[in-house]
């Protein structure tokens, strides 16, 4: 049951929309270009290729680590001249479940969702790999492979899937790519305010959670003191239900805070 609940939760994501022929291995040299009907699979992929080999080239935006029951997740953002190219989604239920999605982008429409999901259950562990085509707003082509080890599903080929078996309506793939971004500019459900701060000696945490009842909640773990930390410890009433404004990374599945400098006022909210 945790499984199917952890693969109808991680589905908030995809896109649709349109692009064009690639012509260089950069994937800027085709931006401008405006047609999304030359595309081919072999043009998506040495596309996207070239996306990955220049990820250092992008600027870069990471989410919070969101909770939801057992389901917890985060979404980094690859973006060039304010285009979007790549949205990564980092999945886990528990122990049990994983998945890593790759959202590739052209003239800010998706044109492949590449899918990595390894489930547990009591026959042992299923791999399986998916990669979506998208052009002009619809999916003409989707292929997969599934195997019980991730090195024997490294050397299978994909094989191609019948549209028919898709069901998803295409304008599944805008509203999910839309989840997407409000993840990671934390809009929407996705809004967290302060609800305390931990003062466990060993570990100390900042929980935030959703306007949204029975919502998303996220954590932050904080190893270093400054102003605004000084201040939650000390009046944690006075930031209740207020959005904080700071900065993390993600480190092995976590949020960590970065601290300001310690001359730095607490003026930690957005106002």
């Amino acid at each position: 049951m945790k499984s199917v609940y952890f693969l109808a939760i991680i589905g908030l994501f995809s896109t649709i929309l349109g692009c064009n022929n690639i012509k260089s291995d950069h994937p800027q040299a085709d931006l401008s270009d405006a047609n999304s009907t030359n595309l081919t699979t072999k043009s998506i992929i040495q596309y996207t290729d070239s996306i990955d080999k220049n990820l250092s080239q992008f600027s870069k935006s990471t989410s919070l680590v969101y909770m939801l029951g057992d389901l917890s997740f985060y979404v980094e953002k690859y973006s060039q001249n304010n285009q979007a190219l790549l949205l990564v989604e980092h999945s886990y239920n528990g122990g049990t479940s994983s998945s890593l999605k790759k959202y590739y982008f052209k003239n800010d429409s998706l044109i492949l969702e590449k899918d990595k999901n390894e489930l547990a259950n009591e026959e042992g562990t299923v791999f399986k790999d998916t990669r979506t085509y998208l052009r002009n707003n619809t999916v003409f082509k989707i292929e997969n492979k599934t195997a019980s080890t991730q090195a024997a599903l490294n050397s299978l080929p994909y094989i191609d899937l019948p549209l028919s078996k898709n069901n998803k309506p295409d304008q599944s793939y805008l509203e999910n790519v839309n989840s997407l971004n409000n993840v990671v500019n934390r809009n929407d459900k996705f809004d967290v305010v302060f609800e305390s701060i931990t003062t466990y000696p060993d570990s100390r945490y900042i929980i935030l959670r959703s306007k949204i009842q029975n919502s998303y909640s996220a954590s932050v773990l904080v190893k270093e003191r400054d102003a605004l930390i000084d201040s939650l410890l000390n009046d944690p009433i006075n930031f209740k239900d207020q959005k904080l404004n700071f900065k993390w990374v993600v480190k092995d599945k976590e949020a960590v805070y970065v601290p300001v400098a310690s001359n730095t006022s607490a003026s930690g909210l957005n106002k």
